[in-house]
């Protein structure tokens, strides 16, 4: 019964008042969990307190035993986002393998339509500049390798930001997709290219690095019932606040009044537009490596764009 699994998981006696499916998601069965337990005040998990309510929401994800890791990175992600206190995001209460199956346990977040799309999207742009202002540190990458979507995302630190978007992203996606035989000679030899030339590319960028959510498209950012943003699904990392903008402006579906707002909260250093292809490019690699051929020429002419 999903209420003993949830009593495990969560270390407290719960009943189970009502489960929904949650669609939107590709990687994990999610649902939204109604529970009840008799004594809310003694339910502490992961050092945060759920409302002192005899039920609530929870949102719980599932998957096969091997995602814990998965699970777990995400968790950790979420709590370094929400340690910045710039934006919301879902409070993690558990997460454990439990007969068998991976889970997820975390403060469900409702997606509700905000009364004026153009005020929202411009309180989101100036939350995420005070997330990445509020950030900034000396150190690049993270201190564990995690998730791009289901993929692998390797994070060892490096020398400068160049060398690390060079080695520990685009030069991952690439040999990865050769590995698969995704990548044909002309994407492998302009990846490179852009490999060897990154210090180049990526010049005239500040010298600054944030904490970025790492994974900005659409379906990783929602508005709560007061039409304040929220973040979920992470793929944290340390890096230069332009790469969070790659997948932004290729999935973000964020208006004009979004950057409009971000850059009068904090100005971007000249030229991030161009420099922002290739950031895009990392993301698009790890479409064609996830979801297959179909974008072998989206990568190719972004590579190209980006070497012009």
């Amino acid at each position: 019964m999903l209420a003993d699994t949830l009593s495990e998981l969560l270390d407290t006696p719960l009943d189970v008042v009502d489960q929904r499916p949650l669609g939107g998601g590709c990687i994990s069965e999610a649902s939204v969990v109604t529970v009840r337990w008799d004594n809310p005040q003694s339910w502490q998990l992961s050092g945060n307190l759920p409302a002192a309510e005899p039920q609530t929401q929870l949102l719980i994800k599932r998957n096969s035993a091997d995602m814990v890791s998965n699970f777990r990175c995400e968790a950790r992600g979420l709590q370094a986002l929400a340690d910045v206190n710039a934006i919301r995001v879902p409070r993690v209460f558990a997460t454990d393998v439990v007969e068998g199956q991976a889970y997820l346990a975390m403060e469900f977040i409702p997606n509700a339509a905000p009364r004026s799309s153009s005020q929202a999207f411009s309180e989101f742009g100036r939350q995420l500049a005070r997330l990445h202002r509020a950030s900034i540190g000396d150190s690049v990458g993270w201190p564990e390798d995690n998730y791009l979507g289901s993929a692998e995302q390797p994070n060892g630190a490096c020398g400068s930001w160049a060398e690390f978007f060079a080695t520990r992203r685009i030069g991952f996606q690439i040999r990865w997709a050769t590995d698969q035989g995704l990548a044909d000679a002309t994407l492998k030899s302009d990846c490179q290219r852009i490999i060897d030339r990154m210090e180049d590319l990526l010049s005239g960028r500040e010298e600054t690095l944030s904490l970025l959510h790492g994974d900005l498209w659409s379906g990783n950012y929602l508005f709560d019932t007061a039409g304040q943003p929220a973040l979920i699904d992470p793929a944290v990392y340390r890096g230069c606040r332009e790469a969070e903008w790659g997948m932004i402006k290729w999935f973000g579906s964020c208006p004009d009044e979004f950057e409009q707002a971000y850059v009068s909260e904090w100005p971007m250093a000249d030229g991030w537009r161009r420099r922002v292809a290739v950031y895009m490019l990392y993301h698009q690699l790890n479409h064609l490596n996830l979801f297959g051929s179909s974008y072998a020429s989206t990568c190719r002419r972004t590579a190209e764009a980006v070497l012009k």
